[in-house]
């Protein structure tokens, strides 16, 4: 789905109300203060991926504030992944503050307020996740925050070129294939973001991090395996089991829990995309659950309702 938003051929004095709405729908409620309302423009495209959205915003300087007010609790959280592509952009969210390159690109969380600005007329591409379908790929996406990340060469590049790609081609490509490349996407960006020295190396995360690091490729990789075990886990990452349940003693899951909420993520994002002619034995087994009953007995304590409901509301 594609869609194009533009202010130019409206009134100056309508300008401001049409494009705070459609920054709104678009992303989510935001406070807008333009530098020269009198001279506002602005022009907006969107393409719907799957769950992912992508936009590309073009506008005169802008002042987005989102406040505690504008936040509802009701809504999954997602992350916006921004890349400016003509000027800089400044980014503060909990006492956290960077400046964002043309040339490189930032981490949003939607559930946190924030304040996001650029001085000159700029060009963003925005990419919006639901952080169910962030988390089925990358553990912990909040170690990603308020960091500048290049998208000039390495895999950041590899992730901005797909990104572009994708936009192009979206027309092209049968619905039924979006699910399958936006996960691609999400699964460039997992590798850019990972593959980061500061992430990996820096003194918080250590060989703590580069432990977690190995334990979540591998887990990924064997996710549809019925049989993954914290020993099995433990073994292939060359560490023992007990420093395994060690690494995850700060956190707030057990490994098993860990993985149990992956599967069922998975799950979900399967029941949402897939079409129904797959049947949701074939989306359980997928994901690692030999057992129906206890599929779906799991599938409603986490999210309220059954898979076969979660497939009547999509």
């Amino acid at each position: 789905m594609h869609s194009s938003y533009s202010t130019h051929t409206l009134p100056q004095a309508e300008r401001q109300a049409y494009w705070q709405d459609v920054i709104g729908r678009t992303y989510f409620p935001l406070d807008l203060e333009m530098a020269q309302p009198e001279r506002l423009h602005g022009n907006l495209k969107q393409w719907q991926l799957g769950q992912i959205g992508i936009s590309r915003l073009e506008s005169s300087p802008t002042r987005f504030r989102r406040h505690h007010h504008h936040i509802d609790d009701s809504e999954e959280p997602c992350y916006l992944i921004t890349v400016p592509d003509q000027s800089s952009v400044s980014f503060s969210q909990a006492n956290h503050s960077v400046v964002c390159q043309s040339g490189a690109f930032i981490l949003e969380r939607s559930d946190l307020p924030y304040d996001f600005s650029y001085n000159s007329h700029n060009a963003l591409w925005v990419l919006r996740i639901p952080l169910s379908q962030l988390c089925t790929r990358i553990r912990a996406p909040e170690r990603y925050l308020y960091m500048e990340f290049d998208r000039q060469k390495g895999i950041g590049a590899v992730f901005f070129t797909l990104l572009q790609s994708l936009v192009l081609q979206s027309s092209h490509a049968a619905p039924s294939s979006h699910p399958y490349l936006s996960q691609q996407l999400i699964d460039i960006l997992a590798l850019s973001l990972e593959n980061d020295d500061r992430v990996l190396m820096s003194q918080e995360s250590g060989l703590r991090s580069a432990h977690l690091h190995n334990i979540e490729h591998y887990v990924r990789a064997n996710l549809k395996r019925s049989d993954l075990k914290p020993d099995q886990i433990a073994q292939a990452c060359q560490i023992s089991t007990r420093y395994l349940h060690k690494l995850f003693k700060d956190s707030n899951q057990t490994v098993s829990q860990w993985i149990r909420e992956l599967r069922l993520q998975s799950a979900l994002n399967d029941i949402r995309a897939e079409p129904s002619h797959v049947t949701l034995a074939e989306i359980a087994y997928r994901w690692g659950f030999n057992d129906q009953a206890h599929f779906c007995r799991q599938f409603k304590s986490r999210f309220g309702c059954t898979p076969r409901e979660a497939r009547e509301q999509r």
